[in-house]
């Protein structure tokens, strides 16, 4: 009995009292994929980053693009992939192409990541079954741990930094654990010194050489109002008088802005100058290197050191969630886990 299928039609038959089906292999393939899986990958991503847009900040949709025209299009393009076509191999090969031609895992995570994304769109357009990028083995990545001062390196610190021309942005990351894009970005209009309240809901990122000033933050939680110190507040009070008086000093030359740091001359503080002028007052004070970002962990570390739970810190520091608090900002200095040991273990006897 001939059971062979008719052209692009299935062949129905029973036996055994069920109802069987055959079809070729291509046109089963015509079943499980739309037309629009024809696509080339790259075509795909392409229209799917224009659309990606709407969805991320500005920088973040740079580093998307940069990936992708530098990485990711000449790989598949070689290759001729379609989404129909696309297998997890071929996403293998890739990450395995670039861990041999030296980039960091953290970055090839990254990419594989952008590309999962996208495919995980088709998936949901039911342009393709599956998601192809799928267990894909990734290189490890090892996890960064910063360095932090201690309160009298911060004092230390605060005191080489007067006078700098990034001195506000040294003193809000040093006392109140403010990110680099928050200081940059922080505004008088979001500072009532009457009400002693800053409000963080604008950022100043860099991105492909410029600057760009959003209202928005990193994460949900990221938006957050503080209640000023009576410190903070003489400081950013003296601030504004000795702005005032460079407004004047200057007159038609001074820069108008509402940003809180910035040059003599009114001039906003650029991201990338306010981490250049960190490590020269570093040097300045002879105080160890660390970055920048590590003035945040310094002030959780701090915090934690004073006895402020790990919510309470991540709620100050704008975290998305408490892991991120508990596992990357909670550093115990090693002097600490001395006494922990002193007082939590029993005293050995020897007889």
């Amino acid at each position: 009995m001939d059971m062979s299928p008719v052209m692009g039609t299935p062949h129905i038959y029973e036996e055994d009292g069920y109802i069987h089906f055959m079809l070729r292999p291509e046109d089963l393939m015509r079943l499980r994929y739309s037309e629009e899986a024809k696509t080339s990958f790259v075509d795909f991503m392409d229209q799917w980053l224009d659309q990606m847009k709407t969805q991320v900040r500005e920088n973040t949709m740079d580093g998307y693009r940069y990936a992708f025209e530098k990485h990711i299009r000449p790989f598949f393009t070689a290759r001729g992939t379609t989404l129909a076509t696309a297998r997890p191999m071929d996403f293998q090969d890739f990450v395995n192409l670039k861990f041999s031609q030296g980039l960091s895992p953290t970055s090839i995570v990254k990419f594989h990541s952008i590309m999962h994304k996208c495919l995980k769109y088709a998936v949901a357009l039911q342009i393709i079954p599956l998601n192809p990028s799928d267990n894909v083995m990734l290189p490890k990545r090892y996890k960064y741990r910063g360095q932090v001062y201690d309160r009298t390196q911060i004092n230390v610190f605060l005191a080489a930094a007067l006078h700098s021309p990034a001195e506000a942005a040294f003193v809000l990351a040093a006392t109140y654990g403010l990110r680099r894009s928050e200081c940059a970005g922080l505004r008088w209009s979001a500072i009532d010194l009457r009400a002693r309240t800053m409000v963080i809901n604008h950022t100043a990122v860099q991105s492909g050489g410029r600057v760009i000033y959003a209202d928005s933050v990193k994460t949900k939680s990221s938006y957050r109002t503080l209640p000023l110190s009576d410190s903070l507040k003489r400081y950013l009070s003296d601030l504004r008088r000795r702005q005032n008086e460079n407004r004047k000093r200057y007159g038609k030359k001074y820069c108008k802005t509402d940003y809180v740091c910035c040059h003599e001359d009114g001039s906003p503080l650029r991201p990338d100058y306010i981490s250049r002028e960190f490590e020269r007052v570093c040097r300045k004070a002879a105080l160890p290197r660390i970055r920048f970002h590590d003035l945040r962990h310094s002030v959780a570390t701090i915090l934690l050191q004073q006895g402020f739970s790990l919510k309470q810190i991540q709620e100050w520091l704008g975290h998305a969630d408490i892991a991120t608090t508990a596992n990357v900002y909670a550093h115990v200095p090693y002097v600490e886990k001395i006494s922990i040991a002193k007082g939590a273990t029993p005293a050995i006897v020897l007889q």
